[in-house]
């Protein structure tokens, strides 16, 4: 599996012009892509490193907003 990046959104495929799975922030994980299965064209995405992929990985959960414990819920 490699690490694409495609309009600022991080997916996970065997090839750069197929993804398969998605990066969810929400979620923590990635997720099935609605549109597995399409070849994308040529130049669709670019390929990144595993290191390049945990950045935006981290920099997507900073912002999402943070949960309360459950100490905090009312």
């Amino acid at each position: 599996m490699i690490f694409i990046e495609n309009e600022g959104a991080l997916f996970r495929g065997p090839a750069r012009g197929v993804p398969q799975e998605v990066w969810s922030a929400r979620e923590g994980r990635f997720v099935p892509y609605g549109q597995a299965g399409q070849i994308k064209p040529v130049d669709w995405g670019h390929t990144l490193s595993e290191d390049e992929a945990q950045a935006m990985m981290d920099a997507a959960r900073a912002e999402m907003p943070s949960r309360p414990s459950s100490s905090e819920q009312i």
